[in-house]
C-alpha cells in the first residue's frame, strides 16, 4: 500500500480511484478473454463432438463394410466351389461319353475288320470257282489238248 502514498485523511483518494479503475478494467479483461476462451472451448467441444459422431459414424460403416465384404468373399467362395463341381462333373460326363464314344468306334472297327476278312475270302471262293469253271469249260480244254500237242510234237523231235 505503500504504493498510494498516505495524506492526511488515510491515502490518496485518485491515486486509489485510478488503481481500483484499472483493476476494473484488467478484471474486465479478463472476464472477455475468460468468456472468449469459454467461447472458444465450447466451440472446440461441439466440434469435436461433432467429429467423434462422424467417427462413429465411420466405424459403424466400415465394420458393415467389413461385414459386407465378408459375406461378398464368402459367397464368391462358395459359388467358386459350386462351379468346380459343376465343371468337374461335366468333365466326366464327357469322359464317359467319349469313352463309350471310343468302344463303338472299337467294335465298328472288329466289325468292318471281320467284313473285311469275310469280303477276302469271298473273293478268294469265287475266284478258285472261276478258275476251276475256267479249267472246266471245253475252250480251256481244247486250248490244253493243243498245248499237250505241241509239248508232245517238241518232245517227238527233240528224240
Amino acid at each position: 500500500m505503500d504504493k498510494f502514498g498516505r495524506q492526511l485523511r488515510g491515502y490518496n483518494r485518485k491515486k486509489v480511484d485510478d488503481y481500483i479503475l484499472e483493476l476494473e478494467n484488467k478484471i474486465k479483461q479478463l472476464e472477455e478473454s475468460h468468456q472468449t476462451s469459454q467461447e472458444k472451448i465450447q466451440s472446440l467441444q461441439d466440434e469435436m463432438f461433432t467429429v467423434n459422431s462422424q467417427n462413429e459414424l465411420l466405424v459403424k460403416q466400415l465394420m458393415v463394410q467389413e461385414k459386407t465384404n465378408e459375406e461378398i468373399a464368402r459367397l464368391a467362395l462358395k459359388e467358386a466351389s459350386e462351379l468346380l463341381e459343376k465343371a468337374k462333373r461335366n468333365a466326366n460326363m464327357i469322359l464317359k461319353e467319349s469313352m463309350e464314344y471310343v468302344r463303338g468306334l472299337s467294335k465298328d472297327m472288329d466289325t468292318f475288320k471281320k467284313e473285311a476278312i469275310d469280303f477276302r475270302e469271298n473273293v478268294v471262293k469265287m475266284s478258285e470257282d472261276i478258275l476251276e469253271t475256267i479249267d472246266k469249260s471245253e475252250i480251256f480244254g481244247l486250248i490244253k489238248e493243243e498245248e499237250n500237242a505241241k509239248k508232245e510234237n517238241v518232245y517227238k523231235e527233240t528224240l
